[in-house]
């Protein structure tokens, strides 16, 4: 509706895991990298924890784009089920298309799998998302028992479990699963800087050529937001909105004030 008025070819802040609008602050590309090494060298498990919307999907989307095809078989599992159910979807993240009738048959199942792709020098890893949803300690043990799966000198599955904060704790419960977590990264609310950074990284990626948003605008976007990034990509896209309906030349502080207090 507002491309053409802001001479955009996208529309820049809309809330999608879409890897080209990941900004990387300091903490993002740390993350990137720390998870980058773990299924690169098949360290067998590594945990990313964030705030709510602070980019944790988006960087896992991020990360599982830029793998080879050709060499790395990945699973990600979305809301995870509890129970038997979470080794039945790992299965099929993975691209297994039976259906096991039993415990024993899908754990059966992922040993073929894993050694299938170990033959294929193919490495497989799971991302496990939103993982603090898991509800049962038992279904972290099955977690657990997929870390078995290795050989002397290298694991045949790496689990990254993905989760806002509470995830942590939750993990500590289980020193079996804590203590095989070597790799950790979290992510924060952004800074004014990365703030701004993340502001005209999603601009410029959508064409941008011109100062859209003022200064004093994008410190404001900081301070009301606290610099979570989903609501940063929120308030921005109703800014060019209202500013498209009202014509205005640039995006500035009043207009951001105006609508903060409609949120109020």
């Amino acid at each position: 509706m507002y491309l053409e008025y802001w001479g955009l070819k996208e529309k820049p802040f809309e809330n999608t895991p879409d890897p080209r609008f990941l900004y990387y602050s300091r903490e993002h590309r740390e993350a990137m990298l720390t998870l980058q090494y773990a299924v690169v060298e098949n360290k067998g498990a590594a945990m990313l924890t964030g705030d709510y919307g602070c980019g944790k999907t988006l960087l896992v989307r991020a990360l599982i784009e830029g793998l080879d095809p050709e060499r790395f078989e990945v699973g990600l599992v979305v809301n995870p089920p509890s129970g038997e159910e979470l080794l039945e979807e790992v299965l099929y993240q993975l691209g297994f298309e039976g259906r096991p009738s039993s415990r024993m048959e899908v754990m059966r199942n992922m040993e073929e799998l894993l050694y299938r792709n170990l033959q294929d020098d193919k490495i497989t890893t799971v991302f496990i998302d939103e993982a603090q949803l898991i509800t049962d300690e038992m279904t972290f043990e099955d977690i657990r028992l997929l870390l078995n799966y290795q050989l002397n000198d290298r694991f045949l599955l790496t689990v990254v479990l993905v989760g806002q904060p509470e995830l942590r704790p939750m993990v500590q419960r289980i020193p079996q699963l804590e203590q095989r977590i070597g790799l950790r990264s979290h992510l924060g609310p952004l800074g004014p800087e990365d703030t701004k950074g993340l502001i005209l990284h999603r601009l410029a990626v959508a064409g941008c050529d011109r100062e859209i948003f003022s200064e004093e605008a994008i410190a404001l976007i900081h301070q009301h937001t606290g610099g979570i990034p989903r609501k940063i990509v929120n308030i921005c896209d109703f800014a060019l909105l209202m500013g498209f309906i009202r014509k205005v030349e640039q995006v500035g502080a009043d207009l951001i004030e105006e609508l903060i207090e409609r949120e109020k």
